[in-house]
């Protein structure tokens, strides 16, 4: 086998991780290198690219831009490798629900919010690519791309498959990634060519959105220990059994997610009344969303 091939390619189905905390401490190349490659194109384009001859700056990138797109590249680079990555392929059902608590809740919005609008106007200027695109990100298409793949992935059979067959587990992942991007672009999306919603519709497309993954949380959490088959197999680590274990995450995809949408929520409609108080008394008005 060549020298690259033995770095951790295939972790799902192998042997459980024995080392310092149940984890093996073998970084995942393939996501290491695929984040690097996208935050040094990140920062050349918006950087050294975006720049004219005499150092002035050619489209704006404020620095918060690029602090939130490197905290998301961050999310994901913590979220698949280890510890996580191998407590959630090998022992505990709650370590993959965090997995894709991270991904969705927080390493996409981050990544959205951190590309500047101009950016991803030249990323979709293709003709095909931004019709086809304005269909996809309307709300109603967003949500249910979002939550059909959080649904069918949630499945018992697709579920069991993920930890055991490593392509399946990247898909996986893959697929959450997109589906979090459908999921926030009517919210925090900042392009014409794709409009996203007004501050109130967007509080009540949270509100919506939020309905079938907390519906699938509560399933998991009240169902019979073992719904999912492969981790009653798995090595108990800290003492965690297989019905605390589903329960924890079942109520980090119930619970801990709604409080985050209820916070976007509160967030966004804050600001929107704060923006209106100021337009009354004749005051700038900011935006509703990060920029």
């Amino acid at each position: 086998m060549p020298v690259w091939l033995r770095f951790n390619l295939l972790h799902a189905g192998g042997p459980d991780p024995n080392g310092w905390l149940h984890s093996n401490w073998r970084p995942v190349p393939q996501v290491i290198v695929g984040l690097l490659v996208l935050v040094g194109a990140y920062l050349i384009v918006t950087g050294s690219r975006n720049r004219t001859s005499a150092g002035a700056q050619i489209n704006p990138v404020t620095r918060g831009q690029r602090i939130r797109f490197i905290l998301g590249a961050l999310t994901i680079l913590i979220a698949l490798n280890p510890p996580l990555d191998d407590w959630s392929g090998h022992y505990l059902l709650f370590a993959h629900m965090v997995q894709h608590l991270l991904l969705i809740m927080l390493a996409m919005p981050l990544l959205i919010t951190g590309t500047p609008p101009w950016l991803i106007s030249r990323l979709i200027r293709p003709a095909p690519i931004q019709q086809i695109g304005y269909y996809l990100t309307r709300p109603v298409a967003c949500a249910v791309i979002a939550n059909l793949a959080i649904v069918i992935w949630h499945l018992p059979f697709s579920y069991n498959a993920a930890p055991r067959h490593e392509p399946i587990h990247i898909a996986e992942h893959v697929t959450f990634l997109v589906a979090a991007f459908f999921a926030w672009w009517p919210v925090l999306g900042r392009n014409p060519e794709w409009p996203s919603l007004p501050p109130l519709l967007a509080c009540l497309y949270i509100f919506l959105e939020a309905i079938p993954g907390s519906i699938v949380g509560a399933v998991i959490t009240f169902a019979s220990p073992g719904l999912y088959a492969v981790y009653p197999a798995a090595p108990r680590i800290w003492e965690i059994g297989v019905g605390t274990d589903q329960q924890l995450a079942g109520l980090t995809m119930w619970v801990l997610n709604g409080f985050i949408y209820f916070g976007w929520v509160t967030i966004i409609f804050l600001r929107w009344a704060s923006a209106e108080d100021r337009a009354e008394h004749g005051r700038p008005t900011g935006s509703t969303a990060p920029a």
